[in-house]
């Protein structure tokens, strides 16, 4: 896995490239200068979550629905999408889910229903290698809350302030705070092949979704399959 600091085109399938080698269309990674930069892989080796345009490590609503845009899933349920704009675009409605139902407000309330204890954070997107025996979580990547710090101090906050996503009227009032929350779990379920992870007292976060892909999935957002 490598970064790529070419151009990166925002729409569609992953775009191909020699060898196998493949970009995610609208992910930026972290680069050694500080810059963001598109993400190559090899399309026969990529994680789970890289292949299926999944990179916040969905399973589909109820497990046995599906997400607008979703088609297909794995043995753990975990989504395929036919856009990563889809895949965000659920991630948004299920927050705002939980802000309407479980008055979630902070990113520690959010990402605690997410990914919850005893959940595997990344184990999706881990190679069979990387798993402990049996199957279980991968090592050092079941710990959910990285994500909620990660995502509240890039914006300034704590991750148990308000993060006030979302109006009465369900419209985004926050989306600097809506996106770190996106670009830090991406960052997390992805792992380190493909995002960087911020050492302790960081207010980067390793990968990024980029604007054109954002809006996108924002567009999609009251569409209904």
């Amino acid at each position: 896995m490598f970064f790529s600091a070419s151009a990166v085109s925002a729409q569609g399938s992953p775009a191909a490239r020699g060898g196998g080698e493949q970009t995610a269309n609208g992910l930026l990674a972290r680069q050694a200068d500080g810059s963001y930069g598109p993400v190559a892989y090899n399309a026969d080796k990529a994680p789970f979550g890289l292949r299926a345009n999944n990179w916040l490590s969905l399973k589909g609503p109820n497990l046995s629905g599906r997400w607008l845009g979703q088609t297909g899933a794995n043995a753990q349920h975990f989504a395929s999408f036919d856009d990563p704009a889809y895949a965000i675009r659920a991630f948004i409605d299920l927050v705002r889910q939980y802000q309407d139902s479980y008055k979630a407000r902070s990113a520690a309330d959010i990402l605690g229903r997410y990914s919850p204890a005893g959940d595997c954070s990344g184990a999706p997107s881990a190679s069979p290698a990387e798993r402990r025996e049996g199957g279980g979580c991968p090592e050092n990547q079941a710990t959910p809350p990285v994500s909620a710090v990660r995502a509240a101090r890039a914006v300034g906050l704590g991750p148990t302030d308000n993060l006030d996503l979302f109006g009465p009227d369900g419209r985004i009032r926050h989306p600097d705070r809506l996106r770190a929350l996106i670009d830090a779990v991406a960052t997390q379920e992805l792992g380190p092949g493909a995002c960087p992870q911020p050492p302790r007292g960081e207010t980067w976060i390793g990968c990024r979704v980029d604007d054109g892909l954002y809006n996108r999935a924002v567009e999609l957002l009251d569409r209904r399959g």
